[in-house]
């Protein structure tokens, strides 16, 4: 029986690992104003984000709502790409007590996107199943950077596989429930003080794991021209458990190396729960406007922070204590007419979301601040049954400040600013019928 159980975990392990190694390219690094994104590469680029939940003739409903897809006529399916510059810079601001470089850009390039496919197995039943991922964070700082002490290399990836079922109560409403199958990576490596002696120490941790959460969603249309989307996504637990390595500790953090060097040390982490609630209102036969409101339980995350800045240390966890984000997203679709652009859609949009950190909880593993979002996009059908979409869209979150700062006795500390701080986004993606 320990056999069999044994070999049970490794085979969960392994598949955890092969699945967020390989979904990798297909998910956000990023920042914002938490560590969820609104962009995945479909058409909402254009609107910022706009109508997020209330898209049920978008085949990636099966991730966005999943009350959409029995508003399919047949089986539809939707691929989408994406790459993401983000442009995150350090400027030193004077107080910084550690030598080093700026870190350079820790994000740079980064491809992604996701594939959906959403139908009907009867007049008021529907199907969907979505593989994206829009949670996580990732960088990866210069050697001999100033902030080392803090972080070198972090990153968070969560991937989610999506199936789902929906069902028409009434020809105006629709409700739905998926399960959120999340893949998750996790790495970390910082460089702390290694006790009297000149060189720097080595702090690494890397794990893998799977979660379950449930979406659930309704779609209402009173009159063809006005639908609302409602969705809820439950919160998703990881608890990953590996082996911390330390290496080149001097004399003085003996205690702190034999304590947690080659054990296992376990990190419980939460992707927090949102509820969005969205609206698509036709004013025209060519016009058609969207909007969103959107709230995130941020404070059920606390964060994945790892220190070693004490010898005596008993943990290497530290809780930031984040608070929960807010966010709205106004946008706009029209269709050209006539003239060069005839028979394209053009969109644009503009959103907010609010910070999940106070000035005093930045951390150089975790740069988040609020962002505004500006989108614009265009689309147009290609051949009867197949559509194509294009977007860009900006996420700016400008100067971030920071001022980190370890424990006695070595008080490593990191002051200045991200400058500028942006995410780009350009996105492309195809609906065709199966």
């Amino acid at each position: 029986m320990e056999f069999v159980m044994g070999l049970r975990n490794l085979t969960i392990k392994n598949i955890a690992y092969i699945s967020a190694t390989c979904v990798l390219p297909m998910a956000p690094f990023a920042n914002a104003g938490g560590l969820m994104l609104w962009e995945i590469g479909t058409p909402t680029l254009g609107t910022a984000s706009a109508g997020w939940a209330a898209m049920p003739e978008d085949a990636s409903t099966a991730y966005t709502n999943p009350a959409g897809t029995v508003w399919r006529q047949g089986i539809e399916m939707r691929a989408a790409g994406q790459a993401m510059y983000g442009d995150i810079g350090f400027s030193e601001g004077g107080l910084t007590n550690v030598s080093g470089n700026d870190g350079g850009n820790p994000v740079g390039w980064f491809p992604g996107g996701g594939a959906f496919v959403a139908g009907r197995l009867a007049d008021n039943l529907g199907w969907g199943v979505a593989l994206a991922g829009n949670f996580g964070l990732g960088l990866d700082y210069d050697d001999s950077w100033a902030g080392r002490r803090f972080a070198q290399e972090s990153v968070l990836i969560g991937m989610s596989a999506i199936p789902s079922l929906s069902w028409k109560v009434h020809p105006c409403l629709s409700v739905g429930a998926g399960l959120n199958i999340m893949g998750f990576y996790f790495k970390y490596r910082s460089e702390p003080r290694a006790g009297l002696i000149p060189e720097d120490a080595r702090f690494k941790y890397r794990d893998t794991d799977i979660g379950y959460g449930g979406n659930l969603g309704i779609i209402y249309r009173p009159v063809p021209e006005t639908t609302f989307g409602l969705t809820y996504t439950s919160k998703v637990e990881a608890d990953f458990s590996d082996r911390v390595t330390l290496d080149n500790f001097g004399p003085l953090f003996e205690p702190l190396v034999e304590r947690f060097d080659g054990t296992k040390t376990e990190i419980d982490l939460n992707v927090p729960a949102t509820v969005t609630a969205s609206l698509q209102q036709k004013l025209t036969a060519a016009t058609t406007i969207y909007a969103n409101l959107a709230w995130q339980d941020w404070t059920e995350y606390a964060g994945v922070g790892l220190e070693i800045d004490n010898p005596d240390q008993t943990s290497l966890r530290v809780n930031r204590g984040y608070k929960d984000t807010g966010h709205f997203a106004l946008g706009v679709r029209h269709a050209v007419s006539r003239g060069p652009l005839q028979d394209w859609s053009l969109s644009t949009g503009f959103a907010y979301d609010s910070s999940m950190a106070s000035e005093a909880q930045v951390t150089a593993d975790t740069p988040t601040w609020q962002t505004f979002r500006f989108g614009l996009g265009a689309g147009r059908e290609l051949c009867p049954g197949v559509h194509l979409d294009i977007g860009y869209t900006l996420v700016w979150s400008g100067d971030i400040d920071i001022d980190q700062r370890g424990r006695p006795p070595f008080n490593p500390r990191l002051q200045g600013t991200y400058k500028d701080t942006a995410l780009h986004f350009f996105g492309a993606s195809v609906q065709f019928e199966l």
